[in-house]
């Protein structure tokens, strides 16, 4: 007689570990990120690009992304392009050209205040929480 063999799952909640913001602006990565840089006071640098496999379409594609830390509020902050040669980050979300992952516990105030302030840059169309995403697409911005 064999055992029988018990299978553990582990489930995580990815909603508490990342907030994340659409953002829609015509100009390139680096002046986006300098951009924010300037008005919010906080340092972007560039980062080795997000690399997404898509086994569906059997292709690699590389996102550009910048990132920051937040030491006196133990915050991250990564500045994706959600458009790559290969196609979108988040195609259901094609009005949008970045996503701005925060990263860590922040209460909604916080949250509010940063989005008011991006708002407030000139060469940001528009910006908006990203919510209500399956877990198979939020799976993609778990690192």
């Amino acid at each position: 007689m064999s055992a029988k063999k018990k299978i553990h799952k582990l489930a995580f909640d990815f909603e508490s570990d990342f907030k994340l913001i659409g953002i829609a602006s015509h100009e390139n990565d680096y002046r986006l990120s300098w951009a924010i840089n300037k008005f919010l006071n906080i340092d972007f640098v560039k980062a080795d690009d997000l690399l997404i496999h898509h086994p569906k379409h059997k292709i690699e594609a590389h996102y550009s992304m910048y990132t920051c830390f937040d030491d006196d509020n133990y915050i991250s902050y990564h500045l994706i392009s959600n458009k790559s040669e290969k196609g979108f980050l988040l195609p259901q979300m094609t009005n949008i050209d970045f996503i701005l992952k925060i990263s860590e516990e922040t209460d909604s105030d916080q949250l509010n205040n940063l989005l008011k302030s991006l708002k407030k840059i000139d060469i940001i169309i528009t910006a908006f929480f990203i919510e209500d995403l399956p877990d198979k697409v939020k799976n993609t911005f778990a690192f």
